[in-house]
């Protein structure tokens, strides 16, 4: 009796949960029907959470992946690798629920992928692979709409993060319009199931999300002008990417300058203080100075070289003032008009008449320069007439020292023998080219004698060693030649292809001078490989971009014109320093207002437009009439069909439908269905109250 009370008992246990199961199995894709969303497992006896539905899936995943793509570049390829195939595996199947032992492996494997292409997860770059690595891996875990919602506010440190990397006004506007769209979906998770199109949400939500956007521009821009400014921008602080930058180097061998003339990314802008006293084609931007010789290399003087040397700079012509604005570099020389006669603040002059900023330029730096066009340099200390003079090892063959004998035998004087040397490089078959051969460990013997075919940093080292065989002191000059001026902003752009080597030569009655061999090559010999243009007999090798289609002027036009936009962002806007904004101020009579003035300042001019909204928000505004809003679009239309057909202004709707109808027949099943509706919805109410 006992055994047969319980297997009935289990029976009726079992038939109760298989009719559980059978009744879960119909309800639950009835649920995610009138969700639309994507199923949900959840544990028994907790309450159901609202799953997302699919279009806000997508739409979160195609913001991360907006917001990711501009940062992949920046990140080692390993770990961009690994967030792509996590994004890719969500858009791959937007319904797809990794379990948590999965999920616990590409986590485990993102924070490891990061230490192992970083060594750690701290720093500008390693925080930003792992936030990044979770982020994407976060989008796999959603199952409700609050995850989502989790999911779009740490989107917005994303968002910040951004600006750690890049300071565009293309990078801000990307990311403005991604913050809005970002809003927008927000919104869209915590209002109500509604039965509007797709369409119609997405337009309603980014119209709602721009209007609140534009109301919040007046508070940012008092908090932009009034918030007290720092000494250095917020994404310098702290910063520590270790990202390399390529450009131009320290030291100079055969190829070490060809190498930039195919890049067109930009070294800096200057805008001079009225217009300069130099052509384009004389602007040499100096940079680094290069004094010893090591085998086929030449390298800059040691911090302790010349502790004694003091150069005296006499200035022939008048100042050019001007200000420059560095790209990064990673490197601490800053190229200035030659020659700078000061330093600026945060940076030094050096004996050699370079200048160095305090600390390497990791961000743009603006910083205002004045050099001279005309000037000499006296000074020459034993120590630097010794380096100066010093020949590498291996390097000087018997050729080259009979050259130079032939020259000392005509003429022993120092500006003779300059002379001689640029003449033989006019004379000569030499060539200008980017098309190099391999000269060897004895490069410059092979230049000189056998190819004949080089770059400015082959003449530029060649003439190098045969003045310091003559006796001459000698030394290298590292920088730019020219700029292009563009027409928009009045700046001058100096690029990567306008990378350059001269020398200056020690002349008794001179001081330093300076002397470009490559312009003393005829203007026949320069060869138009690698875009190269032809030039003139007296001057430097340059590089030109040809524009003769009419194509290619109206994209070089829309180039500058980005440029001058560009610059001006980084002035305005990202330049806007302490500085910047006492003159600002000043300009409007607050000058004496300083940090906590400004904090005062700043709170009731924020109040005041808070206020100010809140008034024209709080307004009273007549009711809106859909019925109405939708007959003035229907006359919009018959307007754009013929004008005649437009209601005038002492017709009643009816009187209007008549003429419609007697004019275009073909339209009046359209008017009859507008007007009628029309009429009912405006004017059948009143007829039955009456």
């Amino acid at each position: 009796m006992t055994s047969a009370t319980g297997v009935t008992r289990a029976t009726r246990w079992l038939r109760r949960r298989l009719s559980r199961r059978r009744e879960g199995r119909r309800s639950r894709p009835q649920a995610e029907t009138a969700a639309g969303a994507c199923g949900e497992r959840r544990a028994p006896g907790t309450p159901p959470a609202e799953p997302p539905e699919r279009p806000q899936l997508a739409a979160a995943t195609l913001l991360l992946t907006l917001c990711a793509l501009p940062l992949l570049p920046a990140l080692e390829p390993q770990v961009a690798l690994f967030i792509a195939a996590v994004l890719t595996l969500r858009v791959a199947n937007l319904c797809w629920r990794p379990g948590l032992v999965v999920l616990g492996l590409l986590a485990v494997t993102g924070v490891l992928n990061a230490l192992h292409a970083y060594g750690a997860v701290t720093g500008q770059a390693p925080g930003t692979a792992l936030l990044l690595s979770m982020l994407a891996l976060k989008l796999l875990e959603v199952r409700s709409k609050r995850d989502l919602r989790v999911l779009l506010l740490v989107l917005g440190f994303v968002l910040v993060v951004q600006f750690l990397f890049d300071q565009s006004p293309w990078r801000a506007l990307l990311m403005a319009a991604l913050l809005v769209a970002s809003f927008a979906l927000l919104r869209d998770l915590n209002m109500p199931a509604h039965p509007a199109s797709l369409g119609q949400r997405v337009a309603e939500g980014l119209g709602r999300t721009g209007i609140m956007a534009a109301q919040a521009l007046p508070l940012a821009l008092v908090l932009f002008v009034l918030f007290p400014r720092l000494d250095a921008p917020l994404w310098q602080l702290g910063g520590d990417d270790a990202r390399s930058v390529t450009g131009l180097k320290d030291w100079l061998e055969p190829g070490s300058v060809r190498a930039l003339v195919v890049s067109g990314e930009p070294v800096m802008r200057v805008r001079f203080d009225g217009e300069p006293a130099v052509s384009p084609a004389a602007m040499y931007w100096r940079g680094p100075v290069l004094w010893h010789a090591n085998g086929n290399r030449f390298e800059p003087a040691a911090p302790g070289d010349f502790p004694a040397a003091e150069p005296r700079i006499e200035v022939r012509s008048d100042a050019i003032d001007y200000i420059a604005l560095l790209e990064p570099s990673e490197q601490r020389w800053i190229t200035a008009l030659d020659l700078p006669v000061s330093a600026p603040r945060g940076a030094t002059l050096t004996p050699d008449l370079q200048l160095l900023a305090d600390r390497p330029i990791d961000a743009r730096t603006a910083y205002r320069l004045r050099s001279a066009a005309a000037y000499r340099i006296d000074g020459l200390t034993a120590a630097q007439a010794r380096a100066a003079t010093a020949l590498p090892a291996h390097q000087v063959t018997p050729r080259m020292r009979a050259l130079v004998a032939r020259w000392r035998a005509d003429d022993p004087a120092a500006e003779t023998i300059v002379q001689r040397a640029l003449d033989h490089f006019n004379r000569q078959p030499f060539r200008y080219s980017l098309l190099a051969p391999d000269l060897g460990e004895r490069a410059m013997d092979a230049f000189l004698f056998d190819a004949q075919v080089g770059f400015c940093e082959h003449y530029a080292a060649a003439f190098t060693l045969l003045m310091r065989i003559a006796g001459i002191p000698t030394r290298i000059v590292l920088g730019y030649l020219g700029g292009e001026r563009n027409p928009y902003s009045g700046d001058y752009l100096v690029r990567q292809s306008d990378a350059h080597a001269w020398t200056e030569v020690w002349l008794p009655n001179q001081g330093w001078t300076r002397v470009d061999p490559t312009a003393a090559i005829a203007a026949e010999r320069v060869d138009a490989d690698g875009g190269i243009a032809a030039l003139g007999a007296d001057a430097p090798a340059r590089f030109r971009v040809d524009e003769r289609s009419l194509l290619g002027r109206a994209l070089r036009n829309l180039q500058l014109a980005a440029d001058a936009f560009d610059a001006a962002w980084q002035s305005r806007v990202v330049g806007f320093s302490r500085a910047e904004q006492q003159r600002l101020l000043a300009g409007v009579g607050l000058e004496r207002f300083r940090d906590t003035g400004l904090i005062v300042l700043m709170t009731l001019a924020g109040t005041g437009v808070m206020l100010a909204w809140g008034l024209w928000l709080a307004r009273p505004r007549p009711a809106r009439d859909p019925a109405a809003a939708a007959y003035i679009r229907f006359q919009r239309r018959l307007a754009r069909i013929d004008p005649t057909l437009a209601k005038r202004p002492q017709e009643g709707p009816l009187d209007h439908h008549a003429r419609l109808v007697a004019a275009r027949p073909d339209l009046a099943q359209q008017a009859d269905a507008v007007v009628s509706a029309y009429v009912r919805m405006r004017y059948a109410g009143e007829a039955r109250e009456q």
